[in-house]
C-alpha cells in the first residue's frame, strides 16, 4: 500500500461524513506531532494512530449519547 492510496482511503470517508470540530486535530496538536515525528518518525506514527482513535471514539460516544448519527 502506498501513501495516496492511504491518502484517497481517508479523502473518500472525510467526503461522506461532518467532522465535529471538537474532535479534529487542531493545530496545536498538529505541529506537536510533527515536532515528535522530526525526533522519532516511527513512534509519533504510533502515538498518531492512537490519538486519532482516541478522538474518534469520544466523537462515536458523544454521537451515541445524542441518540445516534445526524
Amino acid at each position: 500500500m502506498d501513501m495516496e492510496k492511504i491518502k484517497r482511503y481517508v479523502d473518500r470517508f472525510i467526503e461522506k461524513v461532518t467532522v465535529n470540530d471538537r474532535y479534529d486535530m487542531s493545530v496545536l496538536e498538529l505541529k506537536t506531532l510533527a515536532q515528535g515525528a522530526s525526533r522519532d518518525a516511527l513512534n509519533t506514527i504510533s502515538i498518531t494512530f492512537n490519538f486519532g482513535y482516541i478522538k474518534g471514539y469520544k466523537a462515536a460516544m458523544a454521537e451515541m449519547k445524542k441518540g445516534g448519527a445526524e
